[in-house]
């Protein structure tokens, strides 16, 4: 699994990432539509990064046998 916990932190890297550059974006434009869009897509990813977190505290715990 050594493996697979790398894979995903390097998800949870690149989505933190993203959805940083998302709101960066966000706070450069002047239009409020695509400023709303950008940052609704930052929190979707916020949300993934939440899920992949998990997944990741599911594949460092021992599995209970």
């Amino acid at each position: 699994m050594p493996n697979a916990i790398n894979d995903v932190q390097q998800c949870i890297q690149q989505c933190q990432q993203t959805s940083q550059q998302l709101r960066s974006m966000a706070n450069q434009t002047n239009n409020q539509m695509v400023k709303s869009t950008l940052t609704e897509a930052a929190h979707h990813l916020d949300l993934c990064i939440e899920e992949c977190q998990f997944s990741l505290q599911q594949l460092q715990t021992p599995a209970m046998a």
